[in-house]
């Protein structure tokens, strides 16, 4: 019923409106975070952030491969340009940019959290390798920025997704519930709150012990 077929919308559109809101408050993370102070720079995350802004996503790739070809070390801009591919749903050529920033710093937050936005966005994508790349991202941020809660929503919702697909162990279905309730606690006035929270104690109660190797939840709410 409800939750049920809140899942079934999830698969087919797996991230919410307010994705955008979370997506370009991150951008603005990594500008500052990371930007050069060099003027030419600066001036390249300004024009091509402003495209991602206004959602002209082939002008900001080819701002950000210009960049890049004025500076290939900068990791900023490869991140920027994985991101307008993302969106242009380019998910495979967005996944050898993360790969190649990755190379060259394992725990470079931008690539880490692209890397999880471009396998569940991807309708083809492996949402356990979403998780991966979300979960490897929190260390490197603050509880208090929305960036934390929005990592947690993700895991949250990948897991929730995979329950009614593939599956998920007695602990991958601890590390759901304990994300969403993190984020629930975080945004207690969201607008999917009311549901997460339906969902989670519908889980509480129905989940089996921890001697099921893997279940998968088809029923309905």
């Amino acid at each position: 019923m409800a939750v049920f077929l809140f899942q079934c919308n999830i698969l087919r559109h797996r991230y919410p409106i307010k994705y955008k809101m979370k997506r370009f408050s991150l951008l603005v993370f990594l500008t500052l975070k990371f930007a050069s102070p060099l003027f030419s720079q600066v001036n390249y995350l300004e024009k091509g952030n402003q495209y991602l802004n206004d959602e002209k996503y082939s002008q900001a790739e080819q701002t950000f491969r210009t960049a890049i070809e004025s500076d290939s070390n900068n990791l900023v801009y490869q991140c920027q340009l994985a991101l307008a591919l993302i969106e242009q749903d380019k998910h495979r050529d967005a996944q050898k940019v993360i790969n190649r920033v990755l190379l060259k710093d394992s725990n470079n937050v931008g690539a880490l959290w692209y890397g999880g936005i471009n396998n569940f966005k991807d309708e083809n994508g492996d949402l356990r390798i979403a998780v991966s790349y979300f979960e490897k991202s929190m260390s490197h941020l603050n509880p208090k920025q929305g960036q934390y809660y929005s990592a947690n929503w993700f895991i949250g919702r990948s897991y929730q997704i995979l329950l009614q697909s593939d599956g998920l162990s007695y602990n991958e279905v601890s590390r759901m519930l304990e994300c969403y309730s993190i984020y629930l606690r975080l945004q207690p006035d969201a607008k999917d709150a009311s549901q997460i929270s339906a969902f989670v104690n519908h889980i509480k109660e129905v989940r089996p012990s921890d001697n099921v190797e893997k279940w998968v939840n088809l029923s309905q709410q």
